[in-house]
């Protein structure tokens, strides 16, 4: 598995856990629009009622996650949502603000894994 630019992971192979260790979920990769996706987040990831219903309260709970007692949050995308081409730059853009706050340091860590197959495409969308 390698790293990119945007700090996100890519891997060949998806079919099986990625870490065991962490708090784990497979992205749907049939979302289409972006209620769909902020409805998959808040349910999966038990967000808070209140958020997130927008780009903004998104980034806002991926930074957070005090909710949560796991301290590895591990996103994997089998695909790339079906999101039209701006908010599927956005939602990219948002999973590597989030992912670069972890790392800056932190009681938790986030991970974005994608499949190798749509690196190319997230460079594009989304350069270093």
């Amino acid at each position: 598995m390698g790293y990119s630019a945007q700090g996100f992971r890519y891997a060949a192979d998806l079919s099986g856990r990625i870490n065991g260790k962490s708090f784990y979920w497979r992205v749907p990769a049939d979302l289409a629009r972006k209620e769909e996706l902020f409805a998959a987040f808040r349910g999966e990831l038990w967000f808070p009622e209140d958020a997130p219903t927008d780009w903004d309260a998104l980034l806002e709970a991926l930074r957070d996650f005090s909710w949560m007692s796991d301290r590895t949050i591990v996103l994997v995308h089998e695909a790339l949502p079906r999101l039209p081409e701006e908010d599927l730059r956005l939602y990219l853009s948002i999973l590597r603000d989030a992912v670069r706050s972890w790392s800056a340091g932190g009681p938790r860590h986030l991970e974005v894994v994608f499949p190798e197959a749509a690196r190319e495409r997230i460079a594009r969308l989304l350069p270093g």
